[in-house]
């Protein structure tokens, strides 16, 4: 075959792990496909496109335009040295020629090239060129194995691990079939469609057949085409009794990928039930059955559910289908109803000092010690921020009672509802509802897309309570590895720092993690006690900077603005925003010039400095012009910068030093011969320098051309 040509691969299953499969389809980049490209390229077999599909009973692999062999390839091989190969009459000499020989390599397999600059002899050898289609065997298991799964099985002798024992596999490359062993499993041209506990096999004589048979069938191979089919069918079944359905981006992923043909149906509940928290309610149908909730236009929860079926039901089997659920779903919850009344016969307060015997990590005490440190460290930020009085007295009442939920039966049931079930519980308490809010919002955001806390008093706690989780995991050694992350600490950072950006939350986050430490006391060990600050801050840094870079931030302007100050990450943030906007204009050129000359400058120098410019060290006129546009300036610079109108600050030191610093370092040698003038001339310029990389930004690290 010797034109371009598709290849569809299919492997079919027992039913793949539906949250592995959600995870790699709501990544940006399709990690099956990735490997797909990285096998291919591999074996210098180019391609069109690449489309890897999945439902729970088969990953299909669609590859359009596969060339019908591989690209060709030449490989150089150094030998020796030019002069060592060819005597002074131009002759190949008696060394080269032995090698030839001794390699099996004619004199016209062979090129000079240039490497570092000297002249070498290379073999030239072309690498074979094999048809695509002889390939495909060894090339289709060897991607088969190298599937990037977090857990695989074995299930017969044969050697192949996957996900799940594989059932059946077909493969097409163009119009003829492509046969070989998949592990015990032989390649066929058919395909097989499970439907009522029953596996049917059905034969397929080329691509467009088998796309024929899985359409007949009702089957949706594409994952995004079958999410929007699940979701329009549920609005409809929700649009039909005057409501939407209840939003739930993780069931709707995970469902996706339980279905192959998705049918929907609606059922109703007990009304009774209703007087559980939505989130409960949401949260008992979700687990196990997978139904989802419908809300009325004021995000009520209404009683009914909706299901996603796999596969077309005649309207009996529906009704049996909906009443085996609806029984189900009553035990559940009345499970739920049992432990939310038995939870609020005991108040918040009084199953707090349990948590004394509830672990937070091993190697930093009790959740009890963890809510000790909150509420010193929520005193701490509420002076900070001189929150108002309300505000204030709800943070402290939210992180004394925050992690009491815990203890709760709802909780132990149903762990994501920990936070939410102690917002309710602490207003059955009669808890004041601000604080009651912000114990709800603790734990937000839980994922990249979720919300982030409304309340004031519940960001501040979110804050905390996950920089407590970093700061003690950094001081047990628990820091995550560029492969690990098992507490979750990049996310939890990230986190905080978008609470502290999008919120307006100005707390200092060195003060916050040396408060932090000090809490931590006993349980900080004396080999972390030095280096612990210091790990963090590179951290938080990191993060930082890849939260603002991933907003389309330029990397070297948040580089510059945080080399100035990252102490309050909210500040350093609105630096960050008002150079990007001042980029293209011709006072924030200037004043990177400016920067930059001083820098280089003050870089070369090794040696001390005065804290302060002494004028009577002056030796030239331009010294005092500098010092005095200094003087003149710097009270204006400053005042500006402390306004946050770092635009004008910029314009500012730019027009009172570009011109004047041209004319310096044109006319005036700064590294003079007598030691006292070359010092003072560099404290001088430091000052400059100083005034905005201090406050503002290091503009020597922006990259102008970039």
């Amino acid at each position: 075959m010797k034109s371009p040509a598709d290849l569809l691969f299919e492997i079919g299953t027992e039913e793949l792990p539906a949250t592995n499969l959600a995870d790699i389809y709501r990544a940006s980049e399709n990690i099956l496909e990735e490997k797909v490209k990285k096998v291919f390229e591999g074996q210098r077999i180019p391609f069109k496109n690449c489309r890897v599909w999945a439902t729970p009973r088969r990953l299909i692999f669609w590859i359009e335009g596969v060339a019908g062999s591989q690209s060709p390839k030449e490989n150089q091989l150094r030998l020796l040295l030019k002069q060592e190969a060819t005597g002074a009459d131009g002759k190949p000499t008696e060394k080269f020629l032995t090698i030839l020989k001794h390699r099996n390599v004619s004199l016209a397999e062979t090129v000079t090239g240039d490497l570092n600059g000297k002249e070498y002899i290379f073999i030239k050898k072309a690498e074979p060129v094999s048809k695509t289609a002889a390939l495909l065997p060894e090339i289709l298991l060897s991607l088969t194995r190298s599937l990037p799964f977090p857990k695989n099985m074995k299930w017969d002798d044969s050697g192949l691990i996957f996900p799940r024992p594989i059932r059946h596999a077909l493969c097409f490359f163009g119009d003829k079939p492509v046969l070989f062993k998949l592990g015990n499993v032989r390649v066929k041209n058919e395909t097989v469609i499970f439907s009522k506990g029953r596996r049917t096999r059905y034969p397929v004589k080329d691509i467009p057949a088998y796309f024929g048979v899985l359409k007949k069938h009702g089957i949706v191979p594409d994952p995004t085409l079958r999410r929007t089919m699940i979701q329009e069918a549920l609005a409809r079944l929700a649009a039909a009794s005057q409501s939407k359905v209840y939003e739930d981006a993780f069931l709707l992923n995970e469902v996706n990928f339980l279905v192959e043909n998705p049918q929907a149906l609606s059922a109703p509940f007990a009304p009774e039930f209703l007087k559980l928290p939505v989130e409960v309610l949401a949260v008992s149908m979700a687990r196990k059955q997978r139904l989802f909730g419908v809300v009325d236009k004021n995000g009520q929860l209404l009683p009914r559910f909706l299901a996603v079926l796999d596969g077309v039901a005649k309207d009996k089997e529906r009704k049996i289908i909906s009443g085996n659920m609806e029984n189900i779903l009553r035990a559940k919850l009345q499970d739920s109803l049992f432990f939310y009344r038995e939870d609020v016969k005991i108040p918040l307060e009084k199953k707090r000092e349990e948590l004394r015997n509830l672990i937070f990590l091993k190697e930093a005490g009790s959740m009890f010690e963890k809510s000790e440190r909150l509420l010193r460290l929520a005193k701490d930020a509420a002076a900070e921020l001189t929150l108002p009085e309300e505000q204030r007295a709800a943070l402290l009442r939210a992180a004394f009672l925050c992690k009491s939920d815990l203890l709760t039966h709802m909780v132990g049931e149903f762990p994501e509802l920990q936070g939410i079930m102690g917002k309710y519980y602490a207003l059955e308490n009669g808890e004041n509802r601000v604080a009651a809010e912000a114990i709800g919002e603790q734990y937000l955001p839980r994922t990249a897309a979720d919300r982030l806390p409304e309340t004031p008093a519940g960001g501040v706690l979110s804050i905390l309570d996950k920089c407590d989780l970093i700061t003690a995991s950094f001081a047990a050694g628990n820091e995550p590895t560029s492969s690990m992350d098992p507490f979750g600490l990049r996310r939890s950072a990230t986190a905080a720092l978008k609470i502290m950006v999008e919120k307006k939350i100005p707390l200092s986050l060195a003060r916050l993690l040396l408060a932090n430490k000090e809490a931590l006391g006993k349980f900080v060990p004396q080999a972390a006690e030095s280096k612990l600050l210091r790990q963090l801050e590179l951290f938080f840094a990191d993060r930082f900077k890849a939260l603002l870079v991933d907003r389309g931030h330029r990397e070297d302007v948040v580089e510059a603005a945080m080399a100035a100050d990252f102490q309050a990450p909210y500040e350093t943030f609105l630096r960050v925003e008002a150079l990007s906007r001042l980029f293209s204009e011709g006072s924030f050129t200037k004043a990177c010039k400016v920067v930059e000359r001083t820098m280089n400058i003050l870089r070369g120098n090794s040696g001390p400095l005065p804290d302060h410019v002494d004028p009577a060290l002056f030796a030239e006129a331009l010294e005092t012009s500098v010092f005095e546009h200094y003087q003149n300036a710097s009270s204006s610079i400053r005042r500006e910068t402390e306004a946050r109108n770092f635009k004008a600050a910029t314009s500012l030191y730019a027009d009172a030093f570009f011109d004047i610093l041209n004319e310096f370092f044109e006319k005036v040698f700064v590294n003079a011969e007598d030691p006292k003038v070359r010092a003072n001339r560099l404290a001088l310029l430091r000052s400059v320098n100083r005034l905005y990389t201090a406050h503002i930004a290091d503009l020597s690290r922006i990259r102008m051309n970039g």
